[in-house]
């Protein structure tokens, strides 16, 4: 008797792997229906790791709604580690979903979450496990159809073509709808490419990357993107969820069997941003202001607790502090489960009044770090990028917090920005070290202060989507200065954390990429590229080898000025505000003197 493909993964792959829980399935919450037959199987792929996809709220999100249709069953996918995946090639074992352990290549729907640039190589990763062709044109009727959403499905052309299908914008609401529309199509047997026709006339936010035809200037740049197919938007819309709390949200979370990025209760508070800074992509893109109220968050919050045990509440948002009731959320927190020792975070904090009151608000809760976003040094340089942020509020912010009990505080800061001067680079230590020194006045010694530098990727469909990135020489010359002023200090606790030079270099070309870069990925994979957030697997130079088999090169996508008649690579996708952005770039270029001396 043959072995099953469970059997076949228990006895040849996990022995053989390290940390095989990971690969089990079968978690605590895990539905029942996953294991019962159904009309139509969705596989959701996380492309990276189980630790780090088992923290994703998006995906636990899309994993409730789905599992919410009759008769429609969604299991999870996530990138094995390169051990476990050497195995399987060599057992002939294909990637499977975590949930029942079926062959993803038998699934109805493969949906893929794309969740930042650098997890672009893992996409061609899960792919190729499964045994999928890469392109979407050599997908037939045995293959499911492979449909991309998430963060950067707005600005997804460098692999595009890699997807029958993508949805730009929220996904809980409308993939359901799409799923119910597909299997109407195919219960009337439609033939693949006129199902793909349907679906694309049938929403104004399904994006079918193979009925756009793109065309190019001699120098490389865009010259066209026109649809192919009759009666499909010129322009993509983005899906939007009205009402959060009546959008599905997971309240018996899977618990992981192994530890991961984030093992806490992760509740989201808010959708969209009233900042709107100039370098982010989430808070230009994620729509009006939705929040969840009180009430939701708390039903939520218990029912997760009574699910799960977990000892963190965490709530998220791209800024809490902006959450309108933010201090009524976290006494009545507070009130259930202070007795439980049950810690709440707060990620994403803008400094301001009100959260001047944020640590008294829960200071008799286990206290974690506090996080802050500030982004920039000083004054002038955070209004141009539109941080609300003094350095009085900063000052005060903390004090409070100090008061309050709090010893520790993360600040993330960005080096990059075009028009920064050197004293918005050494203001970064300097200021760093007051908010250490301050905990001294009021509890005796120096707060521990973990500094984050990030080095500025101009993303898309945000005023600085037309700015150069910086080139390599100016962020080491950066990293170098920071470091010498940071060990010139004494008497207080400061912490340098950067990420990685070339990491954010290769990330700011596939964010302002077209489809020339499919060829460039699919070369980099071949040659070994993947898990290129992971320090232990990036290998830089495999892109820049692609990128020269192809005649192409990183000055052109990564670090030259856009001009604003320029057709962008995401046009088409959701650009119907670039006028407000061209005339917000324009703004940021006049208050910071660029181009000049920087």
């Amino acid at each position: 008797m043959s072995e099953s493909l469970s059997q076949r993964i228990a006895h040849r792959l996990l022995p053989r792997v390290k940390t095989p829980a990971q690969y089990i399935g079968g978690e605590v919450n895990q539905p029942a229906k996953v294991r019962e037959d159904a009309e139509l199987r969705v596989a959701l792929a996380f492309p990276d790791t189980y630790a780090v996809g088992m923290s994703n709220v998006g995906l636990a999100i899309l994993y409730e709604a789905v599992n919410r249709l009759d008769g429609v069953v969604a299991e999870r996918v996530f990138c094995p580690w390169p051990d476990a995946a050497e195995v399987m090639r060599q057992e002939g074992i294909g990637l499977f979903s975590w949930d029942s352990h079926r062959l993803v290549a038998d699934f109805d729907i493969l949906g893929v979450s794309l969740q930042h640039e650098l997890a672009y190589s893992n996409i061609l990763y899960l792919l190729d496990l499964a045994g999928l062709p890469f392109r979407s044109a050599h997908r037939d009727e045995r293959h499911p159809l492979v449909v991309g959403g998430g963060p950067l499905a707005d600005c997804c052309e460098p692999v595009a073509e890699f997807f029958d299908v993508i949805l730009p914008g929220d996904g809980e609401e409308i993939f359901p709808l799409f799923i119910e529309y597909y299997r109407r199509l195919r219960r009337q047997k439609t033939p693949r490419r006129e199902m793909l026709v349907k679906l694309a006339r049938h929403f104004d936010c399904v994006y079918v990357p193979d009925f756009y035809e793109v065309n190019y200037f001699t120098d490389g740049r865009l010259q066209r993107c026109e649809p192919t197919v009759e009666g499909i938007p010129r322009i993509v819309k983005r899906s939007q969820v009205k009402n959060l709390d009546e959008a599905a949200f997971p309240t018996s979370p899977l618990v992981a069997h192994t530890e991961c990025i984030h093992d806490r209760i992760a509740i989201e508070v808010m959708r969209g941003c009233p900042q709107r800074c100039v370098f982010c992509h989430a808070g230009h893109t994620r729509g009006k202001v939705r929040i969840r109220s009180v009430e939701r968050i708390l039903e939520i919050a218990q029912k997760s607790y009574q699910a799960t045990g977990h000892d963190t509440i965490s709530l998220l948002s791209l800024s809490t502090s902006d959450y309108p009731h933010l201090r009524e959320l976290t006494q009545r927190l507070y009130a259930i489960f202070a007795e439980e020792h049950v810690g709440i975070s707060l990620p994403s904090l803008r400094v301001d009044k009100q959260l001047k009151e944020v640590p008294a608000s829960v200071a008799d809760v286990r206290r974690e770090g506090l996080t802050l976003a500030v982004e920039a040094a000083r004054d002038p340089l955070r209004r141009a990028i539109g941080k609300k942020l003094t350095d009085e509020d900063l000052l005060a912010t903390m004090r409070q917090a100090y008061q309050a009990g709090w010893r520790k505080v993360k600040l993330y800061f960005i080096v990059g920005f075009p028009g920064e001067t050197p004293e918005d680079i050494e203001g970064i230590v300097d200021l760093s070290a007051r908010i250490s020194a301050l905990r001294r006045e009021v509890a005796g010694g120096p707060a521990t202060v973990n500094v984050t530098i990030s080095w500025l990727v101009p993303k898309p469909h945000t005023p600085l989507a037309w700015a150069p990135q910086q080139g390599r020489e100016y962020f080491q010359q950066v990293r170098r200065r920071l470091l010498d002023a940071k060990y010139q200090l004494r008497g207080v606790s400061i912490k340098l954390k950067f990420h990685n030079i070339e990491r954010s270099l290769l990330e700011a070309v596939f964010a302002r990429g077209d489809r020339c870069l499919s060829s460039v990925l699919e070369e980099a994979y071949r040659l070994g590229a993947r898990f290129d957030a992971w320090d232990e697997c990036f290998r830089p130079e495999l892109y820049e080898q692609a990128m020269a088999k192809y005649g192409l090169e990183e000055s052109f996508y990564a670090h030259r000025e856009r001009d604003t008649q320029e057709l962008l690579p995401w046009t088409h996708l959701c650009g119907e505000n670039l006028t407000g952005l061209i005339t917000r770039w324009q703004q940021f270029k006049e208050f910071t003197g660029f181009p000049g001396k920087i």
